[in-house]
């Protein structure tokens, strides 16, 4: 039996590869810190908890969800994107809720996206900006990015016959894995060229809530005229850590959304009403739960920045998300460094490869362990002579 050609063009899933190693060593009885997955173990907040226990004891929850979603959820969604990002949704036709926001982002390049299509990638990138478009059939093309422009594509060095053909630019500020901020000015420019282009913009807003010091990341659609070309990608599974839950939603451009409907409509049956009821609550939260959610992961990134660099990086703490983002030392590129990594120190971090050919010689760390187990990933390390 033969796969499809659009399962061959897709690259080698890395991940795979890390899972069967770390099974390895897990049954030689390897105690594994796992930073390799961006999975949080921050709990949700308990009324969130508490509402869903009570929602699924609504027999008629477990009924088909409507395709446009909960009401409940839908204006939560249009009231927390107004009160955190200062942006107004139409909570009939401008929201869609989703079954995690990568399920969101797969879609939607099935919805645009014909064989031969161009997108604009910024790499390193999350693998379901570039993936998505090879499963529809069309060609991801790299904007390539560095610690020079700080992860951040320049789009005036984009050739503008390129641009003309392209058909989506994805962008994703804080971003996975390089943990790169954008500000206005780049932002507002990323419109204008979509617009003198004619581009679609998908801005993946993932860790819109992790940042650090005060200096929250900004909506693309905040920027005037955005809502004429921009789909912005939200999840609950790092705000309020209910990655197991699956559970996101789409906010923009209401043709964008209507298209995204229509896919959706053919290929699933929408989230579990249970699942939108709890999560309406997450998004109305009040209290200390998002500064203490923030507070821990700037922690863990201090505890684990300061050590990396004793151990001789040179590292700036990032700004924003759950990710440290290093250059494996000199003798070694990404994933071999991970396999040291794993069998010298039973440390698992994901080789920048991961995240296209631009991050081969990187590794991504995920703060998703507690400081007293990042402490002592840094004791291992230096206990099996691992440095830079």
């Amino acid at each position: 039996m033969e796969e499809s050609k659009r399962l061959k063009k897709l690259p080698p899933y890395v991940f795979a590869e890390l899972d069967r190693l770390k099974a390895i060593e897990r049954k030689k009885g390897a105690d594994l810190i796992d930073l390799g997955m961006g999975n949080p173990n921050i709990p949700p907040p308990q009324e969130v908890i508490e509402a869903l226990i009570s929602a699924i004891r609504d027999a008629q929850n477990s009924r088909y969800p409507t395709f446009d979603g909960c009401p409940e959820f839908r204006s939560a969604a249009a009231r927390w994107c107004k009160k955190q990002y200062g942006i107004s949704v139409d909570e009939n036709d401008g929201v869609i809720p989703l079954i995690g926001s990568k399920e969101g982002l797969i879609h939607f390049a099935l919805a645009y996206i014909n064989p031969g299509d161009k997108t604009l990638v910024p790499m390193p990138a999350y693998p379901a900006h570039f993936r998505g478009t090879i499963l529809a059939g069309g060609d991801p093309v790299i904007l390539e990015t560095s610690e020079k422009t700080n992860f951040v594509p320049d789009l005036d060095r984009v050739d503008p016959k390129l641009a003309d053909s392209a058909k989506i630019l994805f962008l994703s500020y804080p971003t996975n894995p390089t943990a790169a901020v954008a500000d206005k000015k780049f932002f507002e420019k990323a419109v204008a060229f979509a617009r003198k282009h004619k581009l679609i913009i998908i801005h993946d807003f993932a860790y819109a809530e992790i940042y650090f010091d005060g200096k929250k990341p900004i909506s693309c659609l905040s920027i005037p005229g955005a809502e004429e070309v921009c789909i912005e990608f939200h999840t609950l599974s790092k705000t309020f850590g209910m990655a197991g839950w699956r559970v996101g939603f789409a906010v923009g451009n209401k043709e964008l959304i209507a298209s995204l409907k229509k896919i959706k409509t053919n290929l699933d049956y929408g989230l579990f009403s249970a699942v939108q009821k709890a999560a309406a609550v997450a998004m109305d939260i009040k209290g200390e739960y998002l500064d203490q959610m923030r507070a821990t992961y700037q922690e863990r990134r201090d505890v684990l920045v300061s050590g990396l660099n004793e151990l001789g990086w040179e590292i700036e703490k990032p700004q924003a998300s759950m990710y440290i983002w290093i250059k494996a030392p000199s003798k070694h590129d990404g994933a071999s460094f991970a396999k040291l990594l794993l069998e010298k120190a039973g440390i698992v971090v994901s080789p920048g490869i991961s995240f296209g050919d631009i991050g081969k010689n990187y590794v991504r760390i995920a703060l998703v362990e507690s400081k007293e187990r990042l402490i002592e990933t840094l004791s291992r390390m230096k206990k099996a002579n691992i440095h830079n």
